[in-house]
């Protein structure tokens, strides 16, 4: 529900929280002449009056009585906000002067001349250049190639391919042609690019759909144009109507609404949903309109300050020329041909700021100031970041040690070459190395040079040039593809799915411990609720009980629904009838309203006035005019007695006068409903009043300070004498009312802590005390509390305060101050009336997600500019926060010292964390000696304080120091900077951290190294989160109401924030685990077959010649080996259902994963390739012997060898890792093996057939092929390279296995039993994934990711052949919501033969909810939830849920009430009836054969 809030800038919060004034309206003074008056009809206002007055006691600009309208008091206070502003900025002016220090001229100010008449005005030329467009793209046509060859050339890998590219074209050193090294070069290059347009591509369309938004342009006859935004420029007259966004930044000339304000909506920059009041620059009288042929006419000036990120203030001059200033003695200019001219300041209260959205306003027309890159929103966004994934930097740093390695075995070889040739080469005369020709030079240094290029080119197969292609591949495939389309992650409403915008991250999402999350929009829906209230210290309602669910039920019926006390009460009330007068009075009489509960004596209510003789309760009984209503709450059957429903019934009147009365709410039509729906100040309000409505106390109207109520049918005005606004400083917001009765009453509504301090004091503790532990219950359950409280004023009291209180807000020196002081008395003695407990609606899903997010071993932060409490009431309902109790709360407030406050704050929270942990687990003397797996503590700290933290680089160590060892942290009222900062903030610790004490490299390293490991998340909704999402390593933005800013600054968007769990656990976990396989393997095949090169120059001569030609090598990675790998990284899983990621969510935690680290890559990666090398060269090479014409002991017949061994190793070995095995993947690696043989075979004669004669091909294979040593010797070489692996992974499988190896194990155990991973489900379990979508209310897995999906049926608990459970044992975290379905099957339950039952069984485990109760409650607490459960599963609207008590079994002793219960449901088809009815009673069975079951049945 959009919300209107009379709100300021921070800095100004106090400033805003005073009353407001009546309407501002010039006086004009006859008496002064036309030279001193203020304003003149239709004439410019004149500024030098304003600051004239400004040195006046009294603020004359204000009327004598304050107004109680909504607008009115918006305008005043907005007025009143820019002449303070107007004044201080004067004040600062003339003290710099004073000082007597003269400062060098600065041009600091842009002239925007406005002038409609004049088509063309050659001062805006420069400004108008620059247009509105947006871009969050990286490339355009100009900039593609340089920017993104800078990026590739970056990475040490693609630098490596392109000297060794260049290195190859040298005929003298390579062994091999140019052509390849370049091809392959081009290809990965092109495959990179083609990818990289891809994404970007997605970007411009994003920010075209953006740019090309329409808005509309004043044009100087007074017509009005559509244009695009990207056609705004600086000086245009742009009309914004109600529900669109600024499209530039704008000086607000004109508002359709009649008092001169306009109201807009500023989620995108700040996070608050609340509306913030703007005001058009006064050009004319206050009882005058400005009109549109008013805006033509105008000749003016803008003096504005150069673009700038500041967000809160603005300082400006309008210079307006007009000739009826020229007698005015002010005039700054009225000598000469120029036009006479008036200066006007602007502040920031006259500004719309781009990205803001204009509300209940009609329209305006605003004059641009900034457009595009120069408005605010802009300017505090940063450049788009190149962000690079960690296995992309790590890839770097274990290329750069490959190349080392290369570049030591190069210069062995090389000088070992030179060592040979003079002293062995020079003893083979047919070698004729003493001839000094090209590659054989007299100077030894030459040679080895020479040489070392030769076997540079000859190893670079050390690093795959393949495994980028792949790479680039398959990253697109999981972005693209796997992540774009799946249905776990399509918004069921919108249908669209999630977007991945940078698929070079997919790693990082597998690695995230971090995830600092934005409050409104991403965790919220920003629906408020009233979910339950207390009255006197008793709770009425059910949070289960939703009143919007069915807005037709309304009155009465809608009372009844949300409790039937209070319907009872109510029926009560009308029946004698004692509710006019209640009405007529504003409430109950001041002796009720003062009683301590609403269930007095007997004597008690005769002595309060209470006519309860006459009241016979069973006439009030409300039978549902609707079968198919909504039934009542739980709490609904407790009986209330005569004196409780009056007493009641005066208590509840007091309460929803309170509500309808207390507020700033402005009722809109619209063209969708019949009711009006309500604007305010909050959401809460909003949502206050609308439910009050909903159960018959309607607020109807405002008209001339006056308010109509219709308080359950009966129509009543109350006129309003004072408002004092609610504000964060004040706490609460109070009305002072005249009754219809005459009477004057005061209703106060705020938060708990500065409403309970109002209160009478000799109030009844035992009030104070219930009304507390429901203040805690409610807050426990995430619910947002305000506190009703009111009294009665005595006439002759009140004229007395209300003289002052008029006087005061009339002041301008010392105006809030002295209304506050006046709130402050008239406020005291409150009578206490109740509480209201609202409900700020999360999204679907979210409390599950993020309970999953922390069981995955990732720290989940809230950071929001909205108020703290409502941030930490938000933490409380997602499961954020689960001890608020002990939350920690660091907040300096107004401390005359604040940074010193601040770190004594920290030092207090420090020592908090040091005893709890000693408290636990043991006693430690340094924060820094407790791990950040222990998270125990909870914290809260807003921006204010975090600004002083932030810039003391001591605070923010020990603030980091202790939020690393919190479970849920919450930052509110933080700015988009902030946000930022404090990402940056965590980034530097953990990498400060993790270096420790070391120094030089070893530092470096460490820091390195921790980068790779845990990474950070933001996601956001809105404009005001992109910095965050831009400085997070991974962003993500959700495709939420606060338009794109955010996704089209992102990596990735989704459009819930639920649907984090599947990008994460789901997508994050299988790219991790595929890439890290896919790089491993890509090294390890590739210095394999390098390594057998290496070795072969031992043998001769370390010449450089390599056993296998230029195009054999190279289709060995582009045909043999590429596809196997391309297909086990876009298919291979560890576990064959994909939903067992979010099930077991601590699958996810990388900490102590060691798949691809330094270690584990030179392990596998390297060392592997150098053992397996190794095996298929030498036992080639000392095997094969003469055998006359099948003789293969020549080098290309050894080549060919080497080469099967070897292609057969390396297919094996991804064979052997792979544990998804599909056809296709079957089908590859079977086909890039034996495809070898036709390859050996068919090849030479294509050679031929190009005329092209290779010694190295021709006539080689027929040798090879046909000699049985070929055969033996590769199966040898099979046998032993895989039998290596083989016995290492059974070793690793049965001693030290993983937990994704255990889980594998476990689904295949159970599909030999038909059994599922999810099949054996707990309740707390079944419940998260329920509300994650992951499975549907009858177990099954509603989709699974990327390619194949099982959708075996899975049931919640497995049942023995007698129907007994043998699985499911109690739970303690079962809960109402958490009990499933087990089978359906026939029960024979039937005593009618005419009758056929089919019954469905469930189960219900009442150990937990019986745990503690005492015997007497026993029997009624079981029947509750037995009821509860039934009203769940039976949610048809012809069924009909009643619970009655079977003597039979409650006579034996309620001790006797099983912890375990089953029902059956029943749908009985009477033969004789027509149709098929369900009409349910529940009852605990005495049936014989149910008896010694606890069996509840629910009958039809």
């Amino acid at each position: 529900m959009t919300s209107l809030r009379v709100d300021v800038p921070d800095e100004e919060d106090k400033a805003s929280s005073s009353s407001q004034s009546g309407n501002m309206r010039r006086k004009k003074s006859d008496e002064q002449g036309t030279s001193n008056s203020w304003t003149m009809k239709g004439i410019l206002q004149s500024p030098g009056a304003i600051m004239s007055s400004l040195s006046r006691k009294k603020f004359e600009d204000f009327g004598r009585r304050s107004s109680v309208e909504p607008y009115s008091r918006a305008a005043d206070m907005a007025k009143y906000r820019s002449t303070l502003e107007m004044r201080v900025s004067r004040k600062e002016g003339e003290k710099s002067g004073k000082s007597g220090k003269e400062k060098k001229y600065k041009p600091e100010f842009r002239e925007i001349h406005f002038e409609p008449k004049v088509s063309q005005n050659p001062n805006l030329e420069a400004f108008r250049k620059e247009d509105n467009r947006v871009v969050t793209s990286k490339y355009n046509i100009v900039t593609f190639l340089p920017i993104f060859l800078f990026e590739i050339f970056n990475r040490v890998a693609y630098l490596y391919f392109l000297i060794q590219a260049g290195l190859s074209w040298w005929s003298v050193v390579s062994p091999y042609s140019g052509i390849g090294a370049t091809m392959a070069l081009v290809f990965v290059l092109l495959v990179a690019g083609v990818k990289a347009v891809w994404e970007d591509v997605k970007r411009h369309r994003e920010d075209e759909i953006l740019n090309k938004s329409i808005t509309h342009r004043l044009l100087p006859d007074g017509s009005v144009e559509d244009i695009s935004w990207t056609d705004v420029k600086v000086g245009d007259a742009i009309m914004v109507k109600d529900g669109e966004n600024f499209p530039a930044d704008l000086l607000c000339l004109y508002s359709d609404l009649k008092d001169n304000v306009c109201f807009i909506r500023t989620t995108n920059l700040d996070g608050e949903t609340n509306l913030k009041i703007r005001k058009p620059v006064d050009l004319k009288d206050g009882n005058e309109h400005v009109t549109y042929q008013d805006l033509l006419d105008l000749d003016l000036t803008l003096k504005a300050e150069n673009p700038n990120s500041n967000l809160h203030s603005f300082k400006g001059t309008i210079t307006v020329r007009n000739h009826v200033y020229k007698d005015m003695s002010f005039s700054p200019s009225k000598d000469g041909d120029s036009k006479p001219s008036l200066d006007i300041p602007v502040t920031m209260n006259e500004m719309l700021l781009r990205g803001c959205t204009l509300k209940n306003s009609n329209h305006i027309v605003g004059l641009v100031v900034y457009a595009g890159k120069e408005t605010r929103i802009q300017r505090n966004s940063t450049k788009t970041p190149l962000k690079i994934g960690s296995f992309d930097r790590f890839l770097n740093f274990q290329i750069s040690l490959v190349i080392l390695m290369q570049l030591a075995m190069c210069i062995v070889l090389a000088v070992l070459n030179y060592v040979w040739i003079r002293n062995t080469g020079v003893n083979h005369p047919y070698l004729a190395l003493t001839f000094y020709v090209e590659g054989v030079y007299s100077n030894g240094f030459v040679q080895i040079v020479l040489n070392f290029f030769t076997f540079w080119i000859l190893l670079s197969y050390l690093v795959p040039i393949s495994l980028f292609v792949t790479l680039e591949i398959v990253k697109f495939w999981q972005g693209f593809i796997f992540i774009n389309f799946d249905k776990m992650m399509r918004n069921p409403v919108t249908k669209e799915h999630a977007i991945c915008r940078n698929s070079n991250l997919n790693e990082d999402l597998g690695k995230v411990e971090y995830v600092f999350s934005d409050k409104t929009g991403t965790l919220t829906s920003n629906e408020m609720q009233l979910r339950r209230i207390s009255i006197k210290g008793d709770m009425y309602g059910d949070i289960e009980k939703r009143l919007e669910d069915d807005q037709d039920v309304v009155g009465i019926s809608a009372l009844k629904y949300f409790d039937q006390r209070l319907s009872t009460a109510a029926k009560v009330m009308m029946g004698l009838p004692l509710l006019d007068s209640a009405i007529s009075r504003g409430g109950s009489s001041k002796q009720v309203m003062a009683f301590h509960s609403s269930k007095p004596s007997v004597g008690t209510a005769t002595d309060l006035g209470l006519p309860h003789q006459s009241v016979n309760l069973e006439d009030f009984q409300i039978e549902d005019e609707d079968p198919g209503s909504p039934k009542p709450s739980k709490d609904s059957e407790l009986e209330l007695t005569p004196q409780s429903a009056l007493a009641l019934g005066h208590h509840m009147t007091d309460f929803f006068t309170n509500i309808c009365l207390c507020h700033s709410l402005i009722l809109e039509s619209t063209a969708d409903s019949d009711k009006p729906i309500y604007q305010g100040p909050s959401p809460d309000e909003v949502a206050l009043v609308d439910a009050a409505r909903q159960l018959g106390f309607e607020f109807l109207k405002r008209s001339q300070g006056n308010l109509t109520l219709n308080m359950l049918g009966k129509e009543v005005t109350y006129e309003i004498l004072n408002v004092m606004e609610y504000s964060s400083d004040r706490g609460c917001m109070s009305v002072v009312a005249r009754t219809p009765d005459g009477s004057i009453r005061l209703y106060c509504k705020g938060s708990d802590t500065k409403v309970m301090a109002k209160i009478r004091e000799g109030t009844d503790k035992n009030l104070l005390t219930k009304t507390d532990n429901d203040l805690h219950t409610f807050a426990r359950e995430g619910l947002r509390t305000l506190v009703l409280a009111s009294k009665v004023i005595p006439e002759d009291e009140y004229n007395e305060w209300d003289n002052r209180y008029q006087e005061a807000s009339c002041l301008f020196e010392g105006r809030d101050d002295a209304l506050n002081d006046l709130g402050l008395e008239i406020e005291r003695d409150l009578e206490l009336i109740g509480v209201t407990a609202i409900e700020d609606k999360l999204q679907e899903g979210v409390p599950a997600a993020i309970e999953t997010l922390l069981d995955a071993g990732m720290r989940v932060w809230m950071i929001t500019g909205d108020k703290q409490e409502t941030a930490v009431n938000i933490a409380v309902s997602c499961n954020l926060v689960k001890d608020i109790e002990n939350l920690i709360t660091i907040n300096v407030g107004d401390s005359e010292d604040p940074e010193k406050y601040a770190m004594e704050m920290l030092q207090g929270a420090e020592k908090r964390i040091f005893h709890k942990y000693t408290q636990e687990v043991q006693s430690v003397t340094d924060i820094e000696q407790i791990p950040d797996s222990w998270q125990g503590v909870e914290l809260t700290i807003d921006g204010p304080t975090l600004t002083h933290v932030l810039g003391d680089d001591k605070m923010k160590w020990k603030l980091a120091q202790i939020v690393a060892r919190c479970s849920g942290v919450v930052v509110s009222r933080s700015s988009p900077s902030q946000k930022a900062s404090v990402i940056q903030m965590m980034k530097e610790y953990e990498m400060t951290k993790a270096a420790g004490n070391s120094k030089r490299f070893i530092r470096w390293y460490k820091r390195y190294r921790r980068r790779l490991q845990g990474k950070m998340l933001s996601i956001g909704d809105g404009a005001n989160d992109v910095a965050m999402i831009q400085t997070a390593d991974v962003g993500i933005g959700i495709m939420g109401k606060e338009g794109r800013q955010a996704v089209n600054s992102s990596d990735y968007a989704i459009s819930q924030f639920r649907f984090l769990v599947p990008l994460l656990l789901i997508h994050g976990n299988l790219s991790y685990y595929r890439l890290s396989r896919l790089i491993k393997y890509s090294f390890y095949k590739n210095i394999t077959f390098a390594f057998v090169m290496f070795y072969y120059q031992f043998y001769n001569g370390y010449s450089g010649q390599a056993l296998v030609d230029s195009i054999t090598a190279a289709v060995f990675n582009v045909v043999f080996t590429s596809l196997p790998i391309l297909l086990f990284a876009v298919l291979d899983r560890p576990v064959g259902s994909l939903s067992a990621f979010i099930r077991y969510p601590q699958l996810y935690d990388k900490r102590n994963n060691k798949s691809l680290t330094t270690l584990s890559f030179w392990k596998s990666g390297v060392f592997l390739g150098v053992v397996h090398g190794a095996v298929c060269f030498f036992i080639p090479y000392y095997c094969v012997t003469t055998l006359g014409r099948r003789s293969i002991t020549d080098v290309y017949s050894l080549g060919k060898v080497t080469f099967a061994a070897l292609l057969g190793a390396v297919t094996l070995e991804v064979a052997l890792i792979a544990r998804y095995w599909t056809w296709v993947f079957f089908w590859i690696v079977l086909l890039s093996y034996f495809l070898m043989y036709p390859y050996f075979l068919i090849f030479p004669y294509v050679e031929l057939a190009l005329s092209f004669y290779d010694p190295a091909n021709i006539g080689v294979a027929i040798q090879v092929l046909g000699s049985p040593v070929f055969w033996f010797v590769i199966l040898v070489c099979y046998i032993i390279t895989f039998g290596m692996r083989f016995i290492e992974k059974t070793v690793q499988w049965i001693f030290y296995p993983h937990d994704s190896m255990i889980l594998a194990e476990k689904e295949h155990i159970g599909e030999r039993k038909g059994k599922h991973l999810l099949s054996d489900l707990s309740g707390a379990s079944a419940h998260r994934l329920r509300a994650l979508a992951t499975i549907g209310r009858d177990s099954r897995p509603v989709h699974d990711s990327s390619d194949v999906l099982d959708e075996t049926e899975i049931t919640q608990q497995s049942m023995s052949a007698d129907g007994e459970e043998v699985s499911s044992a109690p739970n303690e975290t079962d809960s109402i919501q958490n009990w499933a379905s087990l089978n359906s099957r026939k029960v024979p339950m039937a005593r009618d033969k005419k009758t056929s039952v089919v019954a469905r069984e469930y189960t219900i485990n009442l150990h937990k909810r019986l745990h503690g109760v005492t015997f007497k409650k026993r029997a009624p607490r079981a029947v509750k939830e037995i009821k509860k459960f039934a009203g769940k599963v039976m949610q048809t609207s012809d069924v009909r849920v009643d619970v009655k008590l079977n003597k039979a079994i409650w006579s034996q002793g309620i001790r006797n009430v099983p912890n375990k219960l089953r029902i059956v449901i029943q749908r009985r088809r009477d033969e004789e009836a027509e149709d098929e009815a369900m009409y349910s009673l529940v009852t605990l069975a005495d049936e014989q054969v149910f008896a010694n079951r606890g069996v509840v049945c629910i009958e039809s």
